[in-house]
């Protein structure tokens, strides 16, 4: 059950504090975290160092750890072993800016614009994550912080948790939880509250096909010699099935279909196709058309074509390139082993390479696997019922096709049951150029998180 006083004290608090809020978050946005890019890892650890000393002057034991990529912040508050115990994972790197001029200010100047914080990190995810941050602040202040509480804050998200998921195994113990706490979603497009259900695994892979010893001209040895460029892209069409499946034997191995409660779910959860097309420019007609489009969003497999390049595409220029190359990216559904599907796929590259060509697959690799969580489960019942007494507004299950890929082998790691909740919308751009995060959803966040914690103290939180 959810507490029966669920607004006055949560209100005042943040009436009351959301000046120093806004202002510890834009401080917190200032860092140019960008753990991907090596120029800023100096700036990480800055952020990192910032962030423990925050949760710190909080009243939490916290500490900087470090991993073999970038550092890990860990705070906890326990209080009794027989308590429930919950982790909070979040992240402390952001994307990187490009292109820096299609910014309105600049991405680490933080900005307050009619009701919205504008910077890179806004939302994904320092401002879902220090909703939580602030959250466990207020609880704590007023003396009820009364569950286990783990926070792992870290600093390689956007670029594979590299640190992190070298350190899962020595730090079992430190980790271990009944409930993985993730705010690094986002709601349905109509801003109904959402649980997210699953999340989708990632492989990527780098091809490149070398073909003559240095650039031809077209006009001497067209029609003799194999042109890269084109040969990558009848390569690349092998890839996929005139319907838009994916045309790779052994691929869809051990797929977990939707299980009745899952599809119930799913035909309640909201769809607008003409909304879809309106805001991205063109119907939802990919993947395998005998899947609904949340279905193929959430419990199917996709295979994308991220950039080609060789030649010369911008004048004109009569050659045969040497070379050509291209990215790919496939996301995962549950059930599918991430090593079997990418060797699948480098064997189907292989078997499909044209003879005269040498063909390189590099960078190939799995960033984790898919999975998805039990719409039954105590926890999801719990945010389900904190949900709706907070909002007055029934949340929706949501099957959500893009990948945090470390959250897997964290819950496995910690023994614990992932929950993921966040407010994020599109309108926040996050990845883009004016990435924003309103102060109605840090609110939300808030609420939420203070809620949630509260409630949790009591509850069984395991069937």
């Amino acid at each position: 059950m959810v507490d029966g006083h669920m607004a006055s004290d949560l209100d005042s608090v943040f009436e009351q504090e959301q000046e120093r809020f806004i202002s510890e978050w834009m401080e917190f946005l200032r860092f140019p975290s960008i753990g991907a890019d090596p120029a800023h890892h100096g700036d990480c650890a800055a952020c990192a160092d910032w962030l423990t000393t925050h949760l710190a002057t909080m009243g939490l034991r916290a500490e900087t750890l470090e991993t073999p990529g970038l550092p890990a912040v860990y705070a906890e508050h326990l209080v009794d072993a027989q308590a429930p115990t919950i982790l909070f994972y979040g992240h402390y790197d952001v994307q990187p800016v490009d292109p820096v001029d299609a910014w309105t200010t600049p991405p680490f100047e933080p900005t307050l614009r009619e009701g919205r914080l504008y910077a890179r990190g806004a939302q994904d995810d320092k401002g879902q994550a220090f909703a939580f941050i602030k959250a466990v602040e207020a609880l704590q202040n007023t003396d009820q912080l009364t569950l286990n509480l783990k926070l792992v804050i870290e600093g390689e998200e956007e670029s594979g948790s590299r640190g992190l998921s070298a350190m899962l195994e020595p730090w079992r113990d430190r980790l271990a939880a009944d409930i993985l706490m993730v705010a690094d979603t986002g709601t349905v497009p109509d801003g109904t509250p959402t649980i997210v259900m699953g999340l989708r695994g990632l492989l990527h892979v780098g091809v490149t096909l070398q073909g003559p010893s240095h650039d031809l001209h077209s006009g001497l040895h067209g029609g003799l010699a194999l042109n890269p460029v084109t040969e990558i892209t009848r390569l690349l069409a092998t890839l996929l099935a005139p319907d838009r499946s994916i045309a790779v034997d052994g691929f869809y191995d051990g797929i977990r279909n939707p299980t009745a409660v899952e599809h119930a779910l799913i035909e309640k959860t909201p769809f607008d196709p003409a909304a879809y097309e309106k805001n991205v420019g063109m119907p939802p007609v990919a993947g395998e058309p005998e899947y609904k489009p949340l279905e193929r969003l959430g419990f199917r497999p996709s295979l994308d074509i991220n950039g080609i390049s060789g030649g010369n595409a911008d004048s004109m220029k009569t050659v045969i390139p040497s070379s050509a190359s291209a990215r790919l990216t496939v996301r995962l559904a549950a059930g599918q082993e991430p090593d079997n599907c990418l060797q699948a796929i480098c064997d189907h590259l292989t078997a499909h390479a044209p003879e005269a060509m040498t063909l390189t697959i590099h960078d190939a690799g799995s960033a984790g696997a898919g999975f998805r969580i039990d719409p039954e489960s105590p926890p999801v019942q719990l945010a389900r019922t904190v949900l709706t007494e907070l909002t007055d507004c029934e949340p929706v299950y949501h099957w959500e096709g893009a990948s945090i890929p470390i959250i897997p082998a964290l819950a496995e790691a910690a023994g614990a049951a992932p929950l993921l909740v966040g407010f994020g919308h599109e309108d926040d751009h996050v990845h883009a150029p004016d990435e924003s995060y309103s102060i109605d959803q840090f609110r939300r966040g808030f609420e939420y998180a203070v809620h949630f914690l509260r409630s949790a103290s009591g509850a069984a939180l395991t069937h």
